[in-house]
C-alpha cells in the first residue's frame, strides 16, 4: 500500500476501476480460487469483469456478482428506501442491469465499524427475498450484528454474512431452514493487520475489531457445533487480495477437520451456487478448475 487509504480514493470512470481491478482478479486466482462471488461493486464494474473474464479477456476467477448493495436510504449510498414495493424494485433493477445475486447490506458494519445495528426491516429483506427468488436468483445479507441476522434468517435469505451474536434460537433456525453461513472471520484480522500502514484506523478501532473477531469466532463455532453449514468467506477487500484461504485457518480453530475445512471452500461453496454437477470436485466429467 503507498499509504494512502484505500478506502477514501477519488470517483473513477468504470473503465478505469475495470483495469485497476484486473491486478486484484489476479492475486485471486493465483491464490488457487477458482470462483467468487463478489458482493457489492458500483456502475456495472464486477458485471464487465465477469463478462469479460467468461470470454477470456481477462485473467481471472468465475464471478457471480451482485451490483452494488442494497442499503437503507438513510445511510451512505441510496438503495432500499423504507417501504416493501420500493425494495423489490431495487432488487429488480440489480437483476436487470445483469446481476447474478441480490446483496442486502441489512446491518451497519464494515471497516472500523462494527456497530451492527439493524438498518433493513424485516418486511424489506422479505420482499427482495420474494423478489429474487422469483426471478430465479439468490440472496446474501450482510449483517453484523444479530438483530439483522434474525430477520435476515425468518425472511428466507440464501446466505448470511458476518453475522456475530446470534443467540440459540437464531441458530437454530439458521440450522432448521439450512440457511448458509459466511462468518468471514480473517477480514478484520486483516483489518488489525494493516491498520497502521493501509486503513490509518486508531488504537480504538484496532480494540474493536479485536473484541469482534473473538465473538466472530465463538458465534461460528456455536452454529458449527450446531449443524449450520459454513462458507468460506474472505471479504477480500482494497489489500486482501491473493489472502483468500486464510479464513481455512479459522474454521480449523473453531473446530473442524482439515477436510471439513477444504470443503467448505471447495464442495460446499458448488452446492451454495448451484453448480456442483460440474464444479467443486476433482472427479470424472467436472470441469478441470485447477490451478
Amino acid at each position: 500500500a503507498s499509504g494512502t487509504n484505500p478506502r477514501r480514493q477519488p470517483p473513477r470512470h468504470v473503465a478505469v476501476t475495470v483495469f485497476l481491478a484486473q491486478a486484484s482478479a489476479r492475486k485471486t486466482l493465483e491464490a488457487g480460487v477458482t470462483t467468487v462471488r463478489d458482493l457489492n461493486a458500483f456502475d456495472g464494474a464486477d458485471t464487465a469483469m465477469r463478462d469479460l473474464i467468461n470470454v477470456g479477456a481477462m485473467v481471472g476467477p468465475r464471478m457471480f456478482v451482485s451490483g452494488p448493495g442494497l442499503r437503507n436510504n438513510v445511510i451512505r449510498r441510496p438503495g432500499v428506501t423504507d417501504t416493501p414495493a420500493q425494495a423489490a424494485k431495487e432488487a429488480k433493477a440489480v437483476l436487470d442491469a445483469g446481476a447474478d445475486w441480490v446483496k442486502v447490506f441489512g446491518s451497519t458494519g464494515g471497516g472500523d465499524d462494527v456497530t451492527g445495528d439493524q438498518t433493513v426491516s424485516f418486511e424489506e429483506m422479505k420482499a427482495i427475498v420474494d423478489t429474487a427468488h422469483a426471478a430465479g436468483h439468490k440472496v446474501a445479507i450482510h449483517s453484523y450484528g444479530p438483530a439483522g441476522a434474525r430477520d435476515a434468517i425468518r425472511a428466507g435469505t440464501d446466505t448470511l454474512e458476518h453475522a456475530t451474536d446470534m443467540d440459540d434460537a437464531t441458530i437454530a433456525e439458521l440450522v432448521r431452514k439450512r440457511i448458509w453461513y459466511v462468518p468471514t472471520i480473517n477480514h478484520n484480522q486483516h483489518y488489525v493487520d494493516r491498520a497502521d500502514d493501509a486503513y490509518k484506523f486508531s488504537s480504538q478501532a484496532k480494540q474493536n475489531l479485536r473484541d469482534y473477531i473473538e465473538r466472530n469466532l465463538i458465534t461460528a463455532q456455536k452454529a458449527y457445533k450446531a449443524g449450520a453449514r459454513l462458507l468460506v468467506g474472505s471479504d477480500a477487500v482494497y489489500t486482501a487480495y491473493g489472502l483468500n484461504m486464510e479464513e481455512l485457518r479459522w474454521f480449523v480453530k473453531l473446530g473442524m477437520s482439515n477436510e471439513q475445512a477444504l470443503q467448505s471452500a471447495t464442495v460446499l461453496p458448488a452446492e451454495m451456487l448451484g453448480i456442483d454437477k460440474s464444479l467443486g470436485s476433482v472427479a470424472p466429467g467436472y470441469i478441470a478448475d485447477i490451478v
